[in-house]
């Protein structure tokens, strides 16, 4: 029988499924967009529209968040779009809420965020699995982070 803690182990070994989820949602998305022509499988009545979930995270910060964040449907969501744009999409990076509330702070203009920054944001997103602050002060993208595109 093997002595000592797997905590170690079974933190390695979720990181580690977080990241192939991630990668297979990516796949996901990618062979969505491929498809195309007369192999396109037929529209359904309940079929529902997404927003493109491939994300350029070569841009500059403002552009990012011209790009991604502008049209999003409320604070919470944009909150998990600045997280995204400073943490380059990786869910494995904890990154400050100072940077997050210092990016927001420079992209609150009409043409990018369009809304001061309120520490509600960061409770809810957390709350809708966006999220997740394992320290205090630090925040981290989950896997199910992208589904803040999705419409509705």
């Amino acid at each position: 029988m093997p002595k000592g803690n797997n905590s170690g182990t079974r933190q390695e070994l979720a990181a580690k499924l977080r990241t192939v989820q991630s990668l297979v949602s990516d796949c996901i998305d990618l062979a969505t967009q491929l498809q195309s022509g007369p192999y396109k499988p037929a529209k359904s009545a309940a079929h529902t529209h997404h927003r493109a979930t491939t994300v350029d995270f070569g841009l500059n910060q403002r552009a990012f968040l011209k790009r991604y964040a502008k049209e999003l449907s409320g604070g919470p969501k944009k909150f998990v779009a600045v997280l995204a744009c400073l943490a380059k999409g990786d869910t494995s990076k904890d990154v400050p809420l100072n940077e997050i509330v210092q990016l927001w702070n420079n992209s609150s203009s009409k043409s990018l965020l369009g809304m001061k920054f309120n520490h509600f944001f960061p409770t809810s997103a957390k709350e809708n699995g966006w999220v997740d602050s394992r320290k205090r002060g630090f925040y981290r993208l989950e896997p199910s982070w992208k589904d803040i595109f999705a419409d509705g």
